[in-house]
């Protein structure tokens, strides 16, 4: 099987990497490297709730980088764009993968994960726990794990009550980090936030920093100074970077022709897709999908 894979189906994930199956759409992983997943950026079907359990990593989320490290919980939707590189010899991590269908399933409310600050657009999507909140998942991790082990009839209906359970103890851990890291934004990190997450939710649609600055009610020149200053670059360039990265992980699947990638991201045409992708990254789209192994 590739390792290259743009859009990480859950069959695909469980593929690699699932160690006992409920159904199709949900699965736990043992202790392993996501190593196979670290060359090219990749968005999954599922939802993903991982913990590093030793060693330490570079994970990319929508282009922030954090520091994966024993503890560290990753919490990533179908939104998320991911990364992972720079992984020590030793880096491990504990996950569970499940589908919105499986989870509400049975469920009047089908928006039930949004109902999770952790699962929305504006998350934060690694988080860093005390050991005593990051060993409290885990143990439900492995009591999960003893419960897939076990040939019950009423396998499926336990598995989905007790994710739904670990959701809310996740929802209460994310809580409190939260709030931490709340308490010690400055006015202009704040802003960056804002405006980073806008930028995922509108990149396909406004490509020009004036978009932005209003819908943040600043001006575009504090905007882009404000930008360059917490995070040494600009909001252009950061709007850009969201559109090349949506562009490298649509070019990466052949089952879609370079024209509907173009328009999937709302150029006007496949020449003027072309000349932008080329201006930012040095190279056409088809050049591309060569040397990234499509």
């Amino acid at each position: 099987m590739s390792k290259k894979i743009a859009q990480l189906s859950l069959s695909k994930f469980a593929d690699l990497y699932a160690d006992n199956f409920v159904s199709a759409d949900f699965f736990i992983a043992d202790e392993k490297q996501l190593l196979t997943l670290s060359e090219y950026p990749y968005r999954s079907d599922g939802y993903i709730i991982g913990i590093c359990t030793r060693g330490t990593a570079q994970v990319e989320v929508n282009l922030q980088v954090y520091e994966a490290r024993p503890d560290a919980m990753l919490l990533a939707t179908p939104f998320h764009v991911l990364r992972i590189y720079n992984a020590s010899p030793d880096f491990l991590c504990r996950f569970l993968v499940f589908s919105k269908a499986f989870l509400t399933e049975n469920n009047g409310n089908s928006h039930f994960l949004e109902s999770f600050s952790y699962f929305k657009n504006t998350s934060i999507p690694v988080i860093y726990p005390d050991n005593d909140d990051a060993r409290m998942v885990l143990d439900i991790y492995l009591l999960m794990q003893q419960k897939l082990e076990r040939d019950h009839p009423y396998r499926m209906q336990i598995s989905r009550s007790m994710l739904t359970g670990m959701l809310y103890e996740v929802q209460a851990v994310y809580e409190k980090q939260h709030t931490i890291i709340k308490g010690k934004q400055t006015r202009k990190q704040e802003l960056n936030v804002l405006f980073q997450d806008l930028v995922f939710q509108q990149y396909k649609e406004h490509r020009n920093v004036q978009y932005y600055a209003e819908s943040l009610f600043v001006s575009p020149k504090h905007l882009t100074e404000t930008i360059k200053e917490v995070t040494g670059r600009t909001a252009g360039e950061w709007i850009d970077d969201a559109v090349i990265l949506e562009a490298k992980v649509l070019l990466r699947n052949n089952d879609i022709s370079i024209a509907n990638v173009a328009d999937a991201i709302h150029f006007p045409d496949q020449s003027t897709f072309g000349k932008y992708f080329k201006k930012h990254t040095g190279m056409s789209p088809s050049d591309y999908r060569v040397v990234s192994g499509n």
